[in-house]
């Protein structure tokens, strides 16, 4: 099963210098508190809004750069573990059961497009591909497509894949579409045909971004990290010295990324230089999600709930270059 779904429910943070967990709520038996300090698998932004979402149907948003919370309410008790925002107002969530949920005003209220109650198949990516068309990947091969903003989904088969393999991340590129996932299965989807193009490397891939030049970038077990350019469509390696596994990530304002994992893992990465450089952790455990809010902090979630980096306070960590 895909490891961002086997985080574990620990509660404890262990805190380094210029970090601190997010403020929350006075009272602790509100939605919001329990959301703040439970899993979350994924942060991202509905313009300068910061919306978290995870366990037990939680959605949180945050106006002021992740120091204070709000719970919205989102219609479901299901695990949520992706967005996706189109506009400031417009945007979806994906999670257990196939469950996908919307929203047109910046993450106040949403409406259920779809769920498969007591299903096994998980969403756990959905990309923004243009006006009304996005796509959503999953447990077992899953992927639907819409073209018209949610009002149907449409499943979508890729050619020769077993479906005992997970799809855990979809991105667009131009107009292909690229999933990676589950024992380094790739595909790309060009002028409408899929393509498989395996990453050469056994080990799952749990996440993806695209860089400010449009390459790809797709991460994953025991810290690996590769690259493919339009350019040069065949992946290669880059060695990030890391045994962690990576979970997640974030392109930054100024084109670095941000990539967080397993027991605590911060690392910053340069594709300019191809220099990887490890922060000190914020938490002892697995982080799953990052954001850079409109301030220039880093919003990090995972197993103990959020957590606000600043990142022009932290020492520098274990630097490595290619």
């Amino acid at each position: 099963m895909n490891s961002k779904l086997g985080v574990s429910f620990a509660a404890a943070a262990v805190f380094a210098a210029g970090m601190a967990q997010a403020a929350a709520p006075a009272s602790t038996d509100t939605a919001a508190w329990r959301a703040l300090h439970g899993v979350l698998l994924s942060v991202g932004r509905a313009g300068k809004r910061l919306v978290a979402v995870g366990d037990r149907g939680a959605i949180l948003l945050s106006d002021d750069q992740g120091v204070t919370w709000s719970a919205a309410r989102s219609g479901t008790d299901e695990l949520l573990t992706a967005s996706v925002f189109a506009s400031p107002t417009e945007g979806w969530v994906v999670g257990q059961d196939s469950t996908i949920l919307h929203t047109t005003d910046g993450g106040e209220h949403w409406a259920s497009q779809l769920t498969v109650a007591g299903g096994d198949q998980s969403l756990f990516s959905v990309a923004d591909l243009g006006p009304g068309h996005l796509i959503a990947t999953g447990a077992y091969a899953l992927m639907l497509e819409t073209v018209n903003g949610g009002a149907a989904w449409t499943p979508v088969k890729l050619p020769n894949l077993d479906e005992d393999y997970h799809l855990n991340c979809v991105l667009g590129r131009g107009p292909d579409v690229i999933v990676t996932g589950e024992a380094g299965h790739a595909f790309v989807r060009h002028a409408g045909v899929w393509t498989p193009m395996p990453v050469g490397y056994e080990g799952s891939q749990f996440g993806c971004l695209t860089s400010h030049e449009g390459d790809v970038y797709s991460f994953g077990l025991r810290g690996s990290l590769f690259v493919s350019s339009a350019a040069s469509p065949a992946w290669r390696r880059i060695d990030t010295g890391e045994q962690r596994s990576i979970f997640g990530g974030t392109v930054l304002a100024d084109g670095s990324f941000v990539l967080v994992g397993g027991n605590g893992l911060v690392m910053r990465f340069d594709p300019h230089t191809a220099r990887v450089r490890v922060l000190p952790p914020p938490t002892g455990v697995t982080l799953s999600g990052v954001a850079e809010a409109a301030d220039g902090k880093w919003v990090l979630v995972g197993d103990d709930g959020v957590h606000v980096m600043d990142p022009a306070a932290q020492q520098t960590g274990g630097e490595m270059t290619q």
